[in-house]
């Protein structure tokens, strides 16, 4: 198999290299394993596409998380009008554990994600990414192309929300 190189950078080697890291990525902001892999999908494609806009092999992880944090973005968009169209439908959509997680921690994870799927997308990205994912408020601000002080917001919001619905503790229980 032929190796593509643009601008000195092993394209194909930079994918397999942060694929898996992208698809947990993916995993925390929609939070469903097929669709996580679509968006990783969507997002190489994306990235091969604008590759010759990769200059600097050292920014590339980032630049790929940026596109997949971008690409999850628009799918949570698009599935918040799916799912309104399933409510009117009377269709459930359902968020189901793996197999192997004890019982009250999948049905806290599922009670999570469902209060995640109300927030507005830059909320709940902006929350995986902090709290989920462990990144630094500069890292969500860079993986999300939007200013520090945009990022504090979209957590002070997100959380508040997660607050109000009981699935993050008050501050007096913490």
């Amino acid at each position: 198999m032929m190796r593509v190189m643009h601008e000195g950078i092993d394209f194909e080697g930079l994918v397999r290299a942060q694929r898996r890291g992208l698809e947990a990525l993916a995993r925390r902001l929609v939070w469903d394993a097929e669709e996580a892999k679509d968006v990783v999908q969507a997002a190489m494609a994306q990235a091969w596409t604008q590759r010759a806009a990769l200059k600097d092999a050292g920014s590339a992880p980032a630049w790929l998380r940026r596109i997949v944090v971008h690409r999850a973005m628009s799918h949570l968009r698009r599935r918040r009008v799916w799912n309104t169209f399933a409510r009117l439908l009377l269709v459930e959509p359902e968020v189901m554990p793996a197999a192997d997680d004890d019982v009250e921690s999948a049905e806290h994870r599922a009670r999570l994600a469902e209060a995640l799927e109300r927030l507005s997308p830059k909320q709940s990205t902006a929350f995986s990414l902090r709290y989920l994912e462990g990144l630094s408020i500069d890292e969500v601000a860079d993986a999300m192309a939007i200013d520090r002080g945009t990022v504090r917001v979209h957590l002070q919001r997100s959380v508040k929300a997660l607050r109000a619905e009981g699935v993050l503790p008050d501050r007096e229980d913490a």
